[in-house]
């Protein structure tokens, strides 16, 4: 997108002028702050795909509550709106699911088919594809109850999977942040050791 390569040119030209900065000063501070331009090119679009990830991965755990809703309402009356349904769970969704439903419910004006589709163009993820699947099978007249059902066993264990998949992932961002701190504390005392050995030098000299 235009918004990301207008970000990776801001950062990247003030890691420039930061790394001339730097050599200005000292060519070995500066031959280090020159990974800033790397890293501030990298940067908005890592930040970018993170957010996306991030925001995939919320819709995922709230959607079992949302698909939950829906079966047993179906499963009741067959004269059941989509909207409606939406409309329920929107009060318990999650920022990012209560986003997307709100864009649904926007494009259920134009039919129920168009938002489904539209859903799981815009999130692309392996349950809600196969739900959008089911239920414009089930818009075309057809009683697919069986087919809900077996779904739902599926998001039911996707949902036990998936809560202990977040409890693993933050144990491991838990002990990943404790090697990046003690591996900062260790370049800053390598550098701090090479300035001291360096001044060092130059007073013999």
């Amino acid at each position: 997108p235009a918004e990301i390569r207008v970000e990776q040119l801001l950062y990247s030209g003030g890691a420039v002028l930061i790394t001339l900065l730097a050599l200005s000063a000292n060519r070995l501070i500066g031959c280090v702050a020159a990974v800033l331009i790397f890293l501030g090119w990298l940067y908005p679009a890592s930040e970018l795909e993170k957010k996306i990830e991030r925001k995939n991965r919320n819709i995922a755990l709230d959607f079992p509550g949302f698909y939950s809703m829906a079966y047993y309402q179906y499963a009741k009356s067959v004269n059941i709106y989509l909207a409606d349904v939406i409309r329920d769970y929107l009060p318990s969704a999650n920022p990012d699911m209560a986003e997307e439903l709100g864009v649904m419910l926007d494009n259920i004006e134009y039919g129920e088919e168009y938002a489904l589709k539209q859903f799981k163009k815009r999130v692309p993820l392996h349950y809600i594809i196969k739900f959008c699947d089911i239920m414009e099978t089930r818009l075309k007249g057809y009683d697919n109850i069986s087919q809900m059902e077996y779904l739902k066993n599926e998001v039911d264990e996707f949902r036990v999977v998936a809560l202990e998949d977040d409890l693993k992932r933050r144990e491991r961002s838990n002990s990943r942040l404790q090697l990046v701190l003690i591996a900062v504390l260790i370049v800053y005392i390598a550098i701090y050791y090479l300035f001291t050995v360096l001044d060092s030098i130059k007073m013999f000299q």
